[in-house]
């Protein structure tokens, strides 16, 4: 004869929670996503930027990881954070790290780079490390170059207006690189360029791939 197994009161109520807990695990496992990014960059030299960069995070997880690419001998600064920060800013190889926790959905890092002489017009930006769908092309960026000079071939392209120019990607770029002159002469592609091109289709591909990767593991 096969035993009666009967669920108290507690039991049911155990169940029900296992259930619910499992049908929201989903939701709670959802990767954080990178919805928009408006980046204002501001060319104050040739070896100076200062930059305001703004972001909103789906799914926002508890702390979020920038990093900024770092040559030998820049100088980086930050002028204000519209997020708590865990720790001061600290290098990691060839990179400094910050770390917002607790994450916001939106907020703002402002922060100056004075590269050295190799790394004229080469302006990074502090990426976080929740990346972008790569579809919805929601990241803008905006330039600006001091007064009577004129950009020359930049990367990205941007379109110019009286010294202002703008650009949308499905991307954040680890870097901008934004060569201007007093004439308007544009500098021919050299090989500092073309490696510089060759790393930010190498990055944009590893993005693409890792958003990928999260799409398939949901």
């Amino acid at each position: 004869m096969i035993p009666r197994v009967t669920l108290g009161t507690t039991g049911c109520a155990g169940v029900l929670l296992l259930c619910a807990g499992a049908a929201s695990a989903p939701a709670l496992a959802a990767p954080a996503v990178l919805r928009s990014a408006d980046v204002h960059i501001v060319m104050t030299e040739p070896t100076v930027c200062e930059v305001a960069l703004s972001v909103a995070i789906d799914n926002v997880p508890a702390a979020v990881e920038h990093r900024l690419e770092r040559l030998d001998g820049a100088t980086i600064t930050l002028l204000d954070s519209g997020a708590a920060a865990s720790a001061p800013p600290h290098d990691v190889g060839r990179t400094r790290v910050l770390v917002v926790r607790p994450a916001p959905a939106a907020y703002t890092l402002r922060y100056r780079v004075q590269q050295p002489p190799g790394g004229a017009f080469r302006c990074p930006l502090w990426l976080p490390t929740t990346p972008a769908d790569g579809r919805s092309r929601t990241v803008r960026l905006s330039a600006r170059v001091p007064d009577g000079a004129r950009p020359a071939a930049t990367m990205p392209a941007f379109a110019w207006n009286a010294g202002i120019g703008t650009a949308t990607l499905g991307h954040l770029p680890a870097f901008v690189r934004l060569p201007f002159d007093s004439d308007g002469v544009q500098a021919p592609m050299n090989l500092d360029r073309l490696m510089d091109a060759v790393s930010v289709g190498v990055l944009t591909l590893a993005s693409v791939l890792f958003w990928r990767r999260t799409r398939t593991a949901r």
